[in-house]
């Protein structure tokens, strides 16, 4: 690490923490700055630039997860890790769901600390080597290596991002949350004649409305209440090479007219500015929004529309590559091998077949958050299901298990006053049934099990989750 002067901001509402995490980043050559809330946090994450932020979930004003999505929702390239105590563990799962890069218990081991800052480190220097340069030797000839799967539906996928790659055209890319159009959209473009410009990133759905033309077109110094300098927006950012907009669905109706304009004639007025400036970008757009029906409904411009849907691109959900998932749990576990410093082999066979029954609404990027939950979770050098997120389990084992009521058990009948919602109704059924069986079997769990005909696992499951006490039944 020598060589490096970091900057690292610690927020945490315990003063003796602070300051002993002051002291033990100050060893390792990092200059550090302190807050004692989140809104202290925020304010100064968003006024400087810091490399590292040591963040504690828990605090007041505003907590450690606003925090790290306001820093997500900005585009911060600002490495976030998560304090937490051990019984608050699962403050970290959803921290590095929300986008931590990775957590540390107090109280704070050393060693563990600096580990966590060599990696942090490391996942910077990554972050500005592919920001900042062409994409590596081992990419150069077939960036479409970067995909996992070969299932029929992808190979189509990728036929089809090869032909693109060739043509100047605008691409539209369709498909739900987490299947991977921003992967598809640097496919296209690393492996095009652009490969060497800039390739930008704007999610259009994360900008105030009152700000997107100045993130597009940039503004002149004191064109409006707060500009107190000139700022170069993405498209000069990214003339010669591509500009991604990802949920372009959320574009306001007022910047579409601008957005289609800039495409039409490759020319951007910035904010406050009387000249018009000459830029060669290309657009690769992407949804997981029905634009035929916003038309419809005037809340998107259709000669917007074709001028993007030149050549559209349809990414498959998860739940029509199930193929794919072997491939991809192991190139998630190699991944987090190398972020966790595990030895971690895989997913159990029953684990896999398991979560093949799933349907994984939220596509690869919930399959990842849920290797990484299960990495957390386990202990042992293989993730067994049990490790994966509550509701996939409750989700897979619910269906599969279909456990019906024992003979000696009158059957729930709908009573007036219970929710009309099918998931209401169902856990209102489920908790009632098993107070009823528990209260038959006097609260003996192995009796219910048999005679209700329950597996035990499930038993035990639902019983933790609806907080009941069998020893309330016991006669």
């Amino acid at each position: 690490m020598a060589g490096q002067q970091l900057k690292a901001l610690v927020a945490d509402d315990e003063r003796d923490l602070r300051d002993s995490l002051r002291s033990k980043l100050e060893r390792f050559g990092i200059a550090v700055d302190e807050a004692s809330d989140g809104a202290e946090a925020w304010k100064m994450i968003s006024e400087s630039s810091y490399d590292l932020v040591l963040l504690d979930v828990r605090m007041p004003e505003i907590d450690g997860l606003e925090v790290l999505e306001r820093i997500k929702d900005a585009q911060l390239t600002t490495t976030v890790a998560v304090v937490t105590a051990h019984a608050n563990v699962g403050d970290a799962v959803k921290a590095i769901q929300d986008g931590a890069f990775d957590y540390i218990e107090k109280p704070i081991d050393p060693v563990k600390l600096e580990k966590l800052i060599q990696k942090a480190i490391d996942a910077r220097n990554l972050v500005e080597k592919i920001a900042m340069s062409r994409p590596s030797e081992a990419h150069a000839d077939d960036p479409l290596d970067r995909f996992v799967g070969q299932s029929k539906p992808m190979s189509k996928v990728y036929d089809l991002i090869r032909r693109l790659a060739h043509v100047n055209t605008s691409v539209l890319i369709r498909g739900e949350n987490g299947t991977g159009k921003e992967l598809v959209a640097q496919a296209i473009h690393f492996n095009s004649p652009r490969k060497d410009k800039a390739f930008v990133a704007v999610n259009c759905g994360a900008i105030p409305s009152e700000l997107i033309e100045s993130e597009f077109f940039g503004h002149e110094k004191g064109a409006f209440t707060g500009a107190v300098q000139r700022k170069i927006g993405k498209f000069q950012h990214a003339s010669g090479g591509t500009l991604f907009l990802d949920e372009i669905g959320d574009l306001p109706l007022p910047m579409q007219v601008k957005l289609l304009r800039a495409l039409q004639e490759q020319k951007i007025t910035p904010v406050g500015s009387n000249r018009e400036f000459q830029v060669d970008v290309r657009i690769i757009a992407a949804t997981n929004q029905n634009l035929e029906t916003m038309m419809s409904t005037g809340k998107f411009r259709s000669d917007l529309y074709y001028r993007l849907n030149v050549m559209p691109v349809y990414l498959p959900p998860l739940r029509d590559r199930k193929e794919d998932i072997p491939a991809l749990v192991d190139h998630f576990v190699a991944k987090f091998n190398q972020k966790h410093d595990r030895q971690v082999k895989g997913v159990t066979r029953e684990g896999l077949e398991k979560i093949a029954q799933y349907e994984w609404p939220g596509n690869i990027r919930e399959l990842e958050n849920a290797i990484e939950h299960a990495f957390i979770f386990e202990q042992k050098d293989e993730l067994h299901f049990s490790s994966f997120p509550e509701p996939i389990q409750d989700s897979v084992l619910d269906s599969e298990e279909g456990w019906s009521m024992g003979p000696h058990i009158e059957r729930p009948q709908m009573k007036a006053g219970m929710p009309l919602d099918y998931k209401e109704y169902k856990d209102e059924f489920e908790k009632n049934f098993i107070i009823e069986a528990l209260k038959t079997y006097n609260g003996r769990i192995n009796m219910t099990c048999e005679k209700a005909n329950i597996p035990k696992n499930t038993l035990l499951r639902k019983i933790r989750k609806y907080k009941i006490n069998p020893k309330d039944y016991e006669s």
